[in-house]
């Protein structure tokens, strides 16, 4: 997957430089992220939040969080967009704003007004005006943008011109966006994991993920499901509703293959029945990860895998360790994360290298997931914006800018995860969230 188009998200969504994926320990399997999850509770009928359904707003391809004014110029363009997306070319002007044409009258109740940096107005009846700056004039107000700080806006608007589009969130196609690695090659910023799944549940649950908008599919030759996850793959590109190239592929060395680490790749390769892996990993520390490091470089050279990269390796000490002789820095960390073991600080240490965290046990791992959906502030959280407590997780790892990938064979319950981006969860709600680490990791190894 090369710099591969990002679609709409109807929801605020943070800029990743970290992430993280499904990965098992080969010590301790009994307690790895539980692939069905038992019981992902029924959504909630009603909902307060965000309202997506009526008007979005993206500039460029991002998608921002708007609180609309309740006036006709609003309304009018709600119906105005209902059936087709509108496009304006926005052009820089006075040093605080971007303005363009609607190319039709919209209803105006025009009055003096001082804006601020997030404002978006109505101008004349026919043009609308995104401010990242300051200015006082007779306008229209439309909006504010809430989910971006000054200097974001002026990051976002202030350096050319750029394109708007307004549009009705109910009709947007939603897809999993991406990340850029520091290899160059986007990755999904939510996927699938296999841990626990045989060939033939692998098969079924990876078409099921890629019909259900996922092209991310998490495995290791320790899973011993890489030919289904093949089967499963070659399947959805047969029925044409993807393409290999649109799927983003990881894989991991398991420690019984250290000694023998490029064959193993190859290994991988035959069984998934794939020309190259997107992602390889060492699983897990051992004790010559520096050999098994070179053949993962090796590998990168060859084109038999694009981006590598490094598992369970939890402290700066361990990432300083893999630094210190790796020729190409590792893309992604693949590590334990859940709602009770964030380790931030690591996300925050190796964003300089461009390295992003991907979560393994987003919902806390076999005898553990209840527990996290039925965490009090979790349920309530759900509850305000019409979701399960699995959605509100997920959602809370990309918008803290993790990937994650949760494992299940259960096809509704994998077209429930990956249903998160139609909202966003607030500052607030954020905050909750984050409050509930507790540093506590389930694996100790």
């Amino acid at each position: 997957m090369k710099k591969r188009f990002v679609p709409v998200l109807c929801a605020v969504m943070t800029v990743f430089l970290s992430a993280g994926c499904q990965s098992e320990t080969v010590s301790a399997p009994e307690v790895t992220e539980e692939p069905v999850q038992e019981s992902q509770t029924e959504e909630p009928e009603t909902a307060e939040e965000i309202v997506m359904d009526e008007l979005c707003l993206k500039i460029g391809e991002e998608v921002l969080e708007v609180k609309w004014e309740n006036n006709e110029s609003v309304e009018f363009l709600k119906e105005a967009v209902k059936d087709e997306p509108l496009t304006v070319n926005l052009s820089m002007y006075g040093g605080f704003e971007q303005v363009g044409s609607l190319g039709m009258s919209v209803p105006r109740n025009d009055s003096d007004t001082v804006t601020q940096s997030g404002d978006i107005v109505l101008y004349s009846g026919n043009q609308i005006v995104v401010f990242y700056g300051s200015n006082s004039w007779a306008y229209t107000r439309l909006g504010h943008i809430e989910n971006k700080s000054q200097s974001e806006l002026w990051d976002l608007l202030g350096n050319g011109d750029v394109t708007l589009t307004l549009f009705n969130g109910a009709s947007a196609s939603f897809s999993v966006p991406d990340v850029t690695l520091n290899s160059g090659y986007t990755m999904p910023v939510l996927g699938l994991g296999t841990w626990t799944l045989n060939d033939a549940e692998a098969e079924n649950s990876v078409y099921h993920a890629l019909k259900s908008g996922m092209r991310l599919i998490d495995t290791a030759r320790y899973y011993r499901c890489e030919t289904g996850v093949g089967n499963g793959i070659r399947k959805a590109i047969e029925e044409g509703f993807v393409t290999r190239e649109e799927i983003f592929v990881t894989s991991k060395i398991m420690p019984s293959d250290y000694d023998r680490a490029y064959q193993g790749i190859h290994d991988s390769l035959d069984d998934l029945g794939l020309e190259y892996i997107d992602l390889m990993l060492i699983h897990q520390p051992g004790s010559n990860d520096e050999a098994v490091y070179r053949a993962l470089e090796q590998s990168v050279e060859e084109g038999i895998v694009r981006s590598i990269g490094i598992s369970n390796y939890y402290t700066p000490e361990q990432v300083d360790e893999v630094l210190s002789y790796a020729k190409i820095t590792p893309a992604v960390i693949q590590n334990e994360n859940h709602l009770y073991y964030q380790n931030d600080e690591l996300q925050e240490y190796v964003k300089p290298y461009g390295i992003v965290i991907e979560s393994w046990y987003p919902f806390g791992g076999r005898g553990h997931t209840q527990d996290h959906f039925g965490n009090e502030t979790i349920v309530k959280i759900a509850e305000a914006h019409g979701k399960t407590p699995a959605q509100i997780i997920l959602r809370w790892q990309v918008q803290a800018g993790y990937i994650t990938i949760p494992g299940s064979s259960n096809p509704d319950h994998i077209a429930e995860n990956a249903d998160i981006f139609d909202f966003c969860l607030s500052e607030e709600e954020m905050a909750e969230i984050k409050a509930l680490d507790r540093n506590e990791r389930y694996v100790n190894w």
